[in-house]
């Protein structure tokens, strides 16, 4: 799926049984606005992730540039999933540097109305599928812990639970934990 400056940009269509269809392809900055809406609609909801305040337009375009430079150098593999133009999930794995290289880190959101379609194991598995061609050997994420059902996707798709990272979110003054997993692709 990696698509360089003379490329053509590689689309792979996932289908599902209760939502038709969707592209899998890598973003770019043509996809601001649409990014910009997916995002700031996970804020509101007060979705498991770390954002807790809804960005700008400039705040995505900087966000976006940085994800496609980060793309183009191998240091990283973005993933969005599209449906009827605008952004169902989106799947981003970075890869650590130096001495650590080998280890990368994973992040997923799915949209509301697209959760329990499979959408979320199934671009979970594309960009893990780009992360081993590319060379990494683990994968890393943390996941809210009373997440369970983003929990239950990661150990189904091969995620081992590592550690409990007490206290690692703040939300509204209540603290909750984190479960931290790991992929190991040399295994796989």
């Amino acid at each position: 799926m990696k698509a360089h400056q003379n490329e053509a940009q590689e689309i792979k269509k996932f289908v599902s049984k209760n939502s038709g269809e969707f592209l899998f392809r890598e973003p770019g900055m043509q996809d601001a606005c649409a990014y910009l809406d997916f995002i700031n609609e996970l804020v509101e909801e007060n979705a498991p992730i770390n954002l807790d305040k809804k960005l700008s337009l400039k705040d995505v375009k900087n966000g976006l540039k940085e994800r496609v430079e980060r793309i183009r150098d191998t240091q990283g593999t973005v993933v969005l999933a599209e449906k009827d133009g605008g952004i169902a999930a989106l799947c981003e794995v970075r890869r650590r540097f130096g001495r650590m290289s080998h280890v990368a880190d994973l992040g997923i959101v799915v949209g509301r109305k697209y959760r329990r379609l499979g959408i979320g194991k199934a671009i979970s598995l594309e960009v893990i599928n780009i992360s081993r061609i590319e060379g990494i050997e683990i994968i890393r994420l943390e996941a809210f812990e009373d997440n369970k059902a983003a929990i239950s996707l990661y150990r189904n798709i091969g995620f081992v639970e590592e550690a409990i990272l007490k206290e690692e979110v703040k939300d509204d003054g209540i603290y909750k934990n984190c479960v931290l997993m790991s992929l190991y692709l040399r295994s796989l």
